[in-house]
């Protein structure tokens, strides 16, 4: 198998895959239902409503409602974790900032069922709340972006995906009980290309895919590092900045996410005030 062509770059730009409306339309959203929304984000993979303000009482219906992974304030809470990016984060002031940028990895919510409804939900509280950008990756765009060729060579591949993988990412050097347990922890062997409900194909190559199936392990990891940058450039990326009270909603099954260093980081501040 051919490491995918990562130099040719996409002459596709997103431009209907991101859709934004206003408050006023955050009622229709919550309302909804299931097969609506779903159909929604078959041609709109991310929407953002700017500055919606969403209670957490109905933020939280409706993901019930819909199956979704909810991320953000609202989320049910989690364990804390220790700050990982402790060093400068100005281009301009130290070489590791792009190392701190690409170290926050590509996840999705789809993956091993995180997502069941195919629908996932970040929210911003109110004002004086401070978030780090946030970076989604339509993978859907990536795919319709590809020749017909490409999409014949990818359609029939399925990769190994496990629940390790993603932690590796974050601890390196864990103890071995630690690397116990998560293996323990679910794994799936999935198809590489994901079709959609509209006709539609997204890519699962978020940070638990472990091999190809049938492939050798340095050809598989070339051939998904290619894939990956291929369908991560800015073409097909939506970068949101957040505002107090945005509301992004989006399809976990052909969306990947990753959330930049906080830009409350007191290194982080520094460097920017150096500029």
């Amino acid at each position: 198998m051919a490491i995918y062509d990562v130099q040719r770059q996409s002459s596709e730009r997103l431009g209907s895959a991101i859709m934004t409306v206003d408050r006023s339309g955050l009622a229709d959203l919550l309302i909804g239902d299931r097969d609506w929304l779903v159909s929604l984000l078959e041609d709109r993979e991310v929407i953002v409503v700017r500055q919606a303000f969403c209670p957490e009482r109905p933020l939280r219906s409706f993901a019930e409602r819909f199956e979704a992974m909810l991320h953000g304030p609202a989320a049910p809470a989690a364990s804390p974790t220790p700050e990982d990016y402790l060093i400068v984060g100005d281009p301009k002031v130290s070489a590791l900032a792009e190392y701190v940028r690409n170290g926050r990895v590509w996840e999705s919510d789809h993956v091993l069922g995180r997502a069941p409804g195919g629908v996932s939900i970040m929210s911003m509280p109110g004002a004086g709340s401070v978030a780090a950008p946030t970076m989604f990756c339509c993978t859907a765009a990536a795919w319709d972006g590809m020749t017909p060729a490409e999409q014949r060579e990818l359609a029939p591949l399925r990769v190994l995906h496990g629940f390790w993988q993603d932690r590796l990412y974050h601890d390196r050097e864990p103890q071995h009980q630690g690397l116990m347990q998560w293996m323990a922890r679910q794994s799936a062997e999935l198809p590489l290309v994901q079709p959609l409900p509209g006709g539609r194909h997204g890519l699962l190559i978020d940070d638990t895919a472990l091999q190809v199936a049938g492939v050798e392990f340095a050809d598989s990891e070339a051939f998904l590092g290619g894939l990956r940058t291929w369908a991560t450039q800015p073409a097909y990326v939506y970068s949101h900045a957040w505002q107090p009270g945005d509301l992004v909603i989006w399809s976990s099954a052909s969306v990947m996410y990753r959330e930049l260093p906080r830009p409350d980081n007191p290194i982080w501040q520094t460097a920017n005030l150096r500029r």
